[in-house]
């Protein structure tokens, strides 16, 4: 199996963003994107000072223990079973949980020794949020630099016949909970089950969204 979950897409502007989330519209530029992978910068929602605000993060976790981030295997996933557990997830998950706003994922089925792309995507709403964990790796010479990843769970129903994986979704009515650091995991925990079948959609995509340098709205459009 293919890492789960290792595309996604965002299609909204700070406008809709920040209506979605309550945010108070801002300056800050956000580039779109049909084909987001793990290396890249994603869009986050973090609370700061009391207040939810957007911020952009590299995808691949960077716990504040590492000395060089560059030789540190940076995980773009975490297992929801797992997250006190694990060292590069235990901090984070107590006290640094974010959103990842998107509109939809990717995840690759099995076919045979072919791997068929499919595109996962909201039925009742434009905007998916996935559970996430952040930090703020500070450098030798005071450089800060933001990093997240996507925590993960069991399918539900629709998944199921994809993948063994699929990512938190949150429903909205709790965003705020998980995101607010003084919440104990106790009261986060049970958020971390899998999003209702009923309210997803599933269809096969291009085989195109297989490279990262592919990157428009065709990439989401069902093929035979």
């Amino acid at each position: 199996m293919l890492p789960m979950c290792g595309r996604y897409t965002f299609t909204f502007d700070a406008q809709s963003l920040s209506e979605a989330f309550g945010m108070v519209p801002s300056g800050f530029h956000i580039n779109k994107g049909y084909n987001i992978a793990p290396g890249q910068y994603m869009v986050i929602v973090r609370p700061e000072k009391g207040h939810l605000v957007p911020d952009v993060a590299f995808w691949g976790l960077i716990p504040g223990w590492v000395k060089d981030p560059n030789v540190f295997s940076k995980p773009i996933n975490a297992r929801a079973e797992t997250l006190e557990e694990k060292p590069s997830f235990r901090t984070a998950f107590r006290r640094k949980r974010c959103i990842v706003p998107a509109s939809g994922f990717y995840e690759w089925k099995a076919e045979g020794k072919a791997k068929v792309p499919f595109y996962i995507h909201p039925t009742e709403e434009d905007l998916f949020a996935f559970a996430g964990l952040m930090e703020d790796w500070q450098g030798p010479n005071g450089e800060i630099m933001v990093s997240a990843c996507i925590i993960t769970t069991e399918p539900n129903e629709l998944m199921a016949g994809i993948h063994n994986r699929m990512p938190v979704i949150p429903p909205k009515a709790s965003w705020d909970l998980w995101m607010d650091p003084s919440a104990q995991t106790r009261e986060v925990q049970p958020l971390l089950v899998p999003y209702p079948a009923e309210l997803m959609a599933a269809h096969p995509v291009s085989s195109a969204v297989g490279n990262v340098r592919n990157d428009g709205p065709e990439l989401i459009l069902p093929v035979a």
